[in-house]
């Protein structure tokens, strides 16, 4: 390719040309590569949002087309140092035939003809990227994106994303079209099978990287810069995400060793076991622990602050209508780790159904039951952290000045706090005092305490009830909205599948409470829970999970 000067013909007519005109040339490679100033914006665009290798690759490749058989030999070598040398900087991918070859042959020792096959068939294999590359080119010209000036400074993706989160932006190929036909031509039927499901782990995988790496680069990052959420939040919102983007992404650089077989995956439990086993696995469970747990806090967070921040709603609304976001808001994006952790049991069992090889087979089984084991672990600290930010909105809301008809309740339980217990169940109740008297509370089941919390306006409250007038005024025969459920024993009513009696005892008499749920389904809950064993509060573990790590930060923005 010779080099541009503004006093070349085609670089005066290319000037000349019509916006119409101009966005022709960009409907193919072949064409772009007659007009030189069309193929230099093409260019900019791939080295700004790509890895801009493949397509200088596909054009360097392209000139020994037109090469004599003395420039071959010069120009092959600068060829393979560049894009085809395990050490280049511009490395590509290459068939593994030529890949063999090379490494058994020095490049100058080829014939020419060699030389020119194997420039021929690397350029064929970058052709997909390329098409790719510049299919995104003409979709982000339709939005007026493409031919924008420079002047108002570096684009915001070539500003955030790392370069190794670039080469995400588009679909790795299948390996079916990257595999030889004589490699494809000695698998059977069932090894077929076991690699369509291995390669759907690698794309999956890679496409959950891209959607995570959107979280950082088009949200994360650019809120911070510009100080519309301050870093604190950020971290809590989003917590741990960037050791998580570093965890995913060594499993999209373990994909890529299929590269050294013929893309064909000859043995995968090694890398899956120590993903998802041992130091590494329990590291991997910590981080999607942490980041889980808070999604449902953090969906409410931002939620509430669109309400409320008109320059938040702003940027949030500006950010999801970005191509990065593939037409999705940041409330279906947050969720996707959670959504990956239940994908890994299927996709690894569905791969050791196809795997012949006993000790293969059994390593990958136990790799899914690793993950099975890290998924029931995320889901219960999701459920942990949910109930305990349950506990600390009841607890900001509670009323105890029901109580004080009853002052030996009221000087137990006025500085009672929710929160130094862990939560097992909670669910509306109708509390049957008497035939004629029925309320509304909300059971909430706290290990050995069943607190019926009544709701009014904002408030909840604790409020004593009794089934006669005159003892109500006496202070007498008051029922307490709080059960001590280790002196108490549940049955259920024989005329209402719905319901069931709290009989409790002490010393000197006995008291019944008569509840109904919503359904026998949940009377059903009320019972099997009521016989947990509770885990340690956060006060009984000595700390709060609030107050510790990425969550430390949630304090900051409950208000009590």
């Amino acid at each position: 390719m010779s080099i541009i000067g503004a006093e070349d013909e085609d670089f005066e007519n290319d000037l000349n040309q019509t916006v119409d005109d101009q966005c022709y040339y960009f409907n193919s490679i072949e064409l772009l590569k007659s007009r030189p100033t069309h193929l230099l914006v093409f260019l900019h665009h791939v080295m700004l949002q790509f890895d801009c290798a493949p397509v200088l690759c596909y054009l360097h490749a392209d000139m020994f087309k037109n090469l004599s058989a003395k420039e071959t030999k010069k120009h092959f070598g600068d060829f393979y140092n560049s894009f085809l040398d395990k050490g280049a900087i511009l490395r590509v991918s290459v068939p593994v035939h030529v890949s063999n070859e090379l490494d058994r042959t020095r490049p100058e020792l080829l014939s020419e003809d060699q030389q020119r096959r194997y420039a021929q068939e690397v350029q064929n294999m970058q052709t997909m990227e390329v098409l790719r590359q510049l299919e995104d080119f003409r979709s982000e010209k339709k939005h007026g994106l493409a031919f924008t000036s420079s002047s108002s400074g570096p684009s915001l993706q070539q500003e955030e994303v790392e370069p190794r989160l670039l080469e995400l932006e588009q679909d790795p190929p299948n390996w079916r079209e990257l595999a030889s036909s004589e490699v494809l031509s000695k698998l059977s039927k069932k090894e077929m099978k076991r690699q369509e499901v291995i390669n759907e782990l690698f794309a999956t995988e890679h496409a959950h990287v891209r959607m995570l790496s959107v979280l950082q680069t088009v949200f994360y990052r650019p809120l911070e810069r510009e100080e519309i959420m301050s870093t604190t939040e950020l971290d809590a919102i989003f917590p741990s995400l960037d050791d998580i983007i570093d965890l995913h992404c060594k499993s999209v650089l373990h994909s890529r060793l299929r590269q050294e077989d013929g893309f064909v995956v000859k043995t995968i439990s090694t890398p899956l076991l120590n993903r998802f086993n041992g130091s590494e696995g329990d590291w991997f469970q910590k981080l999607a622990a942490r980041f889980c747990s808070h999604q449902s806090w953090a969906l409410d967070l931002i939620k509430s602050r669109q309400k409320k921040d008109p320059r938040f709603n702003a940027f949030i609304l500006d950010a999801e209508s970005k191509p990065q976001c593939r037409r999705l808001q940041l409330k279906d994006i947050i969720p996707i780790e959670m959504q990956r952790l239940t994908k890994y049991p299927l996709l690894l069992e569905n791969i050791a159904k196809s795997t012949e090889d006993n000790a293969e087979r059994e390593n990958i089984q136990q790799a899914a039951e690793c993950c099975r084991k890290i998924l029931n672990h995320v889901n219960e600290e999701v459920k942990y952290m949910e109930n305990l930010l349950t506990l600390k909105d009841y607890q900001r809301r509670l009323d105890t000045s029901g109580l004080k008809p009853s002052n030996e309740l009221y000087l137990e339980y006025k500085n009672f706090d929710l929160t130094t217990r862990s939560m097992l169940y909670e669910g509306a109740l109708t509390w049957r005092v008497t035939k004629e008297k029925a309320i509304d509370v909300q059971g909430v089941l706290l290990g050995d305490l069943l607190v019926l919390l009544q709701k009014q306006d904002d408030k909840m409250l604790l409020k004593c009830q009794s089934k006669s007038i005159i003892a109500a005024q006496e202070g007498k025969q008051m029922l307490s909205p709080i059960i001590k459920l280790d002196s108490a024993f549940l049955r259920e009513v024989a005329t209402d599948r719905k319901a069931f009696y709290v009989i409790f005892t002490w010393d000197s008499g006995a008291q019944i409470y008569e509840l109904v749920a919503q359904s026998v389904g949940e009377r059903k809950l009320f019972f099997l829970s009521s016989r947990l064993q509770p885990p340690l509060s956060p006060i009984e573990n000595g700390a709060d999970p609030l107050k510790n790590n990425a969550g430390k930060n949630l304090y900051c923005f409950f208000s009590f």
